[in-house]
């Protein structure tokens, strides 16, 4: 047991020095391209250091794999290099025993970029949205976090909602047109209000201050003007998801929700379905890809720190590109969501596994 904590220990001073290292450059990286606004008379450095501190857990979490990938090899390269390797096969270890350690550190790190991804990064992300767009890239309307502009949703078949602003939290939709089209997609009847109030006494949307038109033939249209009426679209605020945030930004929890919205209106789920297929594999590719490189570091009969790292970025980007290439192509739905998160995994998954055969480990 002690040559396992030898080895554990071994593992998380190449980890903490990698992670340090290539985060520090990717956020240096997007601080300094977020100074060409200090000149817009509103940034300041104090905006721009904050901006940073709120992004640097979602750099953080991005960094994980390949400082551990880093930390993996650079151990197994010190030991071999050092004979220590030697030493502990000859003593009856077999080099998948040796691994264990460095497997359960790892495991560590992925529950922990797990946990960091699901409830600390989302509000961050939001943080700095915030920052971003109202002190380093201020727009011209007010920022308002809560509310979403220019709206279009399809509540059923055959009806689409049009909202010139809504605000779920608050629970209300301004400037508001609810069309419903017969089976050959014309306009049948349609609904323009100044606003739509959801009412949680009786679970229902409320118009307000409108108009109904009836589209009796193509030059002859009916209206009625209303105070209040009640509206066909039942969906609870809190199930509702128009939020424009990309995918890739949001927790499993966020991603499962917009898939349900998604599809009880009727549109097209599969780009989160993939994000969050790609986010539920995340922790076997860090694994996979760890499992992939350690190998590799026994073959390597002295200690070479470049080395190691330029190993750790080839495999690392070896797998990003795979992992990129099917997320795009799920996204835009020519594979299945499970295809395309889960088959780089069982693509390396089968790598892996021939390779431990073929080098008898």
């Amino acid at each position: 047991m002690r040559i396992y904590f030898y080895i554990a220990k071994k593992f998380w001073g190449p980890f903490f020095f990698a992670l340090g290292v290539f985060t520090a450059l990717v956020v240096l990286g997007d601080t300094f391209e977020k100074m060409k606004n200090l000149g817009n008379g509103t940034t300041t450095m104090v905006d721009l250091l904050s901006y940073s501190v709120v992004t640097f857990p979602n750099w953080l979490a991005t960094i994980m794999p390949v400082a551990c990938l880093l930390g993996a090899i650079s151990v197994i390269s010190e030991m071999v290099a050092n004979g220590e390797w030697t030493a502990c096969v000859a003593s009856g270890f077999a080099p998948r025993q040796l691994f264990k350690p460095i497997i359960m550190c790892i495991l560590g790190v992925v529950l922990f970029t797990m946990l960091l991804q699901e409830f600390i990064i989302p509000p961050l992300n939001a943080k700095s949205n915030q920052i971003y767009n109202t002190r380093i890239n201020p727009s011209v309307e007010p920022f308002n976090p809560d509310m979403e502009r220019d709206v279009i949703l399809k509540i059923s078949p055959n009806q689409m909602l049009f909202a010139k602003e809504v605000n779920l939290k608050e629970g209300s939709m301004k400037r508001v047109s609810l069309d419903t089209y017969d089976s050959g997609w014309n306009i049948a009847n349609q609904i323009v209000a100044d606003q739509m109030v959801w009412n949680p006494e009786t679970q229902s949307w409320l118009f307000s201050k409108g108009i109904q038109r009836t589209f009796v033939a193509p030059m002859d249209t009916t209206e009625k003007s209303f105070e209040t009426v009640e509206s066909p679209v039942n969906l609870n605020p809190s199930e509702m998801d128009i939020d424009r945030t990309e995918n890739k930004l949001l927790s499993i929890r966020e991603l499962f929700k917009r898939i349900h919205f998604f599809k009880r209106s009727g549109l097209a789920s599969y780009a989160a379905q993939t994000m969050m297929q790609s986010k539920l594999a995340t922790p076997f590719v860090t694994v996979i890809m760890c499992l992939l490189g350690m190998p590799f570091a026994i073959s390597m009969r002295r200690k070479s720190k470049i080395l190691n790292i330029i190993a750790s970025l080839v495999i690392a980007f070896t797998f990003w590109w795979l992992i990129t290439m099917f997320t795009s192509i799920g996204e835009n739905g020519y594979i299945n969501p499970y295809v395309a998160g889960w088959g780089p995994v069982l693509f390396f998954s089968v790598v892996v596994f021939f390779e431990f055969k073929w080098l008898k480990l």
